[in-house]
């Protein structure tokens, strides 16, 4: 897990601790905010640590049902669940099935890349237009791709098709609008709010219009409270991590 908390820059550390805090559960809310603020002012790799550590916990115990929690805390056992774990139980939730085969990062990478393709093909056919459209696609080149794909989306066609970077646009938008969705539209626009007149560079990478959820994504099955942290946590790393491997593969 802490390759994948590597993907991460200040603000979506920021933007992470204030998804999952709430004050109906047990997450530490004060001291992830207490590190994260740490960190963000020293940029040290020990304050780093120490955040991610916290994260790590936080992150786990959120994947756990409250009461398996404090049986395992009260056992001495480790209370939280593997990540693993959490994405099997995160892609059940949103009917995917990534490779299991690969590492952490790997599985988590298809987790979101999956969704974002699926979600997209079962938008109506004019919402996927004007999707397309609003990406920087050409009218008549996105009409003329939806035509031919007749429903059925890959995500190396797209990119031939398109370019990387329309495709990352893409991705980024259905998962964004799906963690507005999530949270809720005015909290989803709050938190956007908030990170972004902090960090200004944030805000262009998100998008002017990550928090509107008008679009018609397919229900998502909650499976709980808990899974109203665990999903927008689990995407937006995903979201983190595949924006750190494009980066790479562009400096190749």
């Amino acid at each position: 897990m802490r390759e994948i908390l590597s993907s991460l820059e200040t603000a979506d550390y920021s933007f992470l601790v204030e998804v999952m805090s709430s004050p109906v559960n047990f997450t530490d809310d004060a001291e992830m905010r207490r590190r994260a603020r740490a960190y963000e002012a020293s940029v040290r790799d020990e304050d780093r640590e120490a955040l991610d550590s916290k994260l790590e916990r936080e992150i786990r115990y959120l994947g756990s049902a409250e009461t398996a929690y404090f049986v395992r805390f009260m056992f001495g056992q480790d209370p939280g669940v593997s990540f693993r774990e959490i994405l099997r139980d995160v892609a059940h939730a949103l009917k995917v099935r990534p490779n299991r085969d690969g590492t952490d990062r790997e599985v988590l990478e298809d987790i979101v890349s999956q969704y974002a393709t699926q979600t997209f093909a079962e938008l109506p056919a004019e919402e996927q237009q004007k999707m397309l459209e609003d990406l920087g696609v050409e009218k008549e080149k996105a009409k003329a791709f939806l035509k031919r794909s007749a429903g059925v989306f890959a995500l190396p066609v797209m990119i031939q098709v398109f370019n990387a970077v329309i495709v990352e646009a893409l991705i980024k938008r259905v998962i964004l609008g799906t963690i507005a969705k999530l949270l809720g539209e005015q909290v989803a626009r709050k938190l956007f709010l908030l990170i972004a007149g902090r960090f200004p560079w944030w805000l262009n990478w998100v998008g002017p219009l990550a928090w509107t959820a008008s679009l018609g994504w397919t229900a998502v099955d909650l499976q709980g409270p808990a899974m109203r942290k665990t999903i927008p946590v689990v995407l937006y790393l995903g979201l983190c991590s595949l924006r750190q491997t494009s980066q790479v593969q562009s400096s190749e």
